[in-house]
């Protein structure tokens, strides 16, 4: 059993970006003049929203800033990351994996309505005609809304969307620059909706229990002091990846075995640590779980967001990183779900309520033994551990490893405190602190979360090798 990290101050580690061997050294920006971001030490970071960000810069006197957005770190293309961030997480029935695979598409239309305009990487998809001279903020604010008004289809979030891009191109001042921006911005988009068309993900998709088997997942209809109702996201076991042939192309390996000892083994320890009133769980462990029940997809678009906006990179190399991410994300919580409702392995508390059925003889039942934390989908693989895997694996592509400060409003724990943020020495670190919050919360085995992580490097490393200027590991 490993004890919670000990929590130190905020700061964020600047490095120099590595220069991918596939990019095309030299190359010229494109199109509209570079713009300029000033550098701050300790700098508020502005993208719609106000975050402390702590950061080792140069103190350098800001040029003429030709990018509306372009303040204290942000620019067109962290400004509308943000945005899609709350389209998207108020698209209703959706769930984590169908947003980061939302998200993704937004963020590929963005880089390539960049690339069409700054050069540099190849593009995502096919090159897309740019005009000298078209204003960048508005290719990637039409790239953005395009994708993301056609896709995020239902909801509440898509008029506070719309109202935003009819503010933001308000701001611009009229002329060919701008009708050339939107005329990229929508060639980028009208390209991924066009790719993107028969990928099954509005396809209707009824689950029903399968039999109540030892080992097997079930739904519960009603939330109860167990689960969470319902099975969330099935339908994503169904789609077409972006960067694979088939939804299950990239299945995870199968769980441990229900008799091994290597299963009773982790069946024995989330039963001591993860029981709702655990008298093993210290509160500095509990603080690790309460960090870590915020939705992973609000949770990483928010810090992945700040970690590259506080590298004070410009548009072209922001909109890079964040779709390399986006991309990482989306395909890995493709994989994951698709793995998940094909293995449809047991929660812990099913596991430890039948102990009786699993045929293990190092097992025993307890009838009542309630999870501190709840979840409606299988245990097998983590969604949690696919996610944070895959993000801390293409920050390491694109930036080397690195020191980080993540925040958290998570808040799944009732009665404890909010931890607002958490220290990790290396990128390495996130996925061991994950699979200890979710081991710790009673959602997962040790084994689910450390095979998660593992394949999912695997995963993230296919999906991203050759693309946006990322060399193959």
């Amino acid at each position: 059993m490993r004890e919670a990290p000990e929590l130190v101050p905020c700061s964020i580690e600047q490095r120099v970006p590595r220069t991918p061997s596939t990019a095309v050294a030299g190359a010229a920006p494109r199109g509209a003049k570079a713009r300029t971001i000033a550098r701050r030490r300790c700098a508020a970071l502005a993208v719609g929203w106000l975050a402390t960000a702590c950061l080792a810069a140069d103190d350098a006197a800001a040029g003429p800033a030709a990018s509306r957005s372009a303040v204290l770190g942000a620019n067109a293309v962290t400004t509308w990351h943000a945005y899609a961030q709350d389209l998207v997480a108020g698209f209703p029935g959706r769930g984590n994996a169908a947003q980061a695979y939302t998200a993704s598409l937004i963020q590929v239309a963005v880089y390539d309505a960049v690339v069409a305009i700054r050069g540099r990487y190849p593009p995502f998809l096919a090159p897309v005609p740019a005009p000298a001279g078209a204003d960048l903020d508005a290719a990637v604010a039409t790239a953005a809304y395009r994708v993301g008004i056609a896709r995020v289809n239902a909801g509440t979030s898509r008029t506070a969307f719309q109202d935003r891009y009819t503010a933001f191109l308000a701001a611009i001042p009229d002329g060919a620059a701008k009708a050339d921006g939107v005329a990229v911005g929508e060639a980028a988009a009208q390209a991924v909706l066009a790719a993107r068309s028969g990928d099954h993900f509005y396809d209707a998709a009824t689950f029903a229990n399968p039999p109540a088997e030892p080992g097997v997942w079930q739904a519960t209809p009603v939330a109860n002091a167990y689960a969470t109702a319902g099975a969330s996201d099935h339908a994503m076991a169904f789609v077409i990846p972006l960067t694979a042939p088939s939804p299950g192309a990239r299945r995870a390996p199968p769980p441990p075995n229900l008799r091994s000892a290597r299963y009773a083994d982790a069946l024995a320890e989330v039963r001591e640590y993860g029981r709702k009133e655990s008298a093993s769980r210290t509160p500095a462990m509990t603080d690790v779980v309460q960090f870590w029940t915020e939705s992973g997809f609000t949770l990483w678009q928010r810090n992945t967001r700040d970690l590259v906006a506080a590298r004070n990179l410009d548009e072209l190399e922001t909109a890079r990183a964040l779709a390399a991410i986006g991309v990482a994300g989306g395909e890995a919580m493709l994989a994951c779900f698709e793995s998940k409702y094909h293995y449809l392995g047991w929660r812990p508390f099913q596991a430890i309520q039948r102990a009786d059925e699993d045929g293990n003889e190092r097992t025993e039942p307890e009838p009542l033994w309630t999870p501190l934390v709840r979840a409606n989908h299988p245990e097998y693989p983590a969604g949690h551990g696919c996610y944070g895997s895959a993000m801390a694996t293409s920050l390491r592509l694109l930036f080397g490893d690195m020191a980080v400060t993540l925040t958290s409003t998570g808040s799944q724990v009732a009665g404890w405190p909010q931890v607002p943020s958490r220290r990790y020495a290396s990128l390495a670190a996130i996925p061991d602190e994950n699979a200890d919050a979710r081991v710790w919360g009673g959602l997962h085995f040790r084994t689910t979360m450390e095979q998660s992580a593992r394949w999912i490097r695997d995963v993230t490393n296919d999906a991203l090798c050759g693309r946006f200027g990322i060399a193959c590991e």
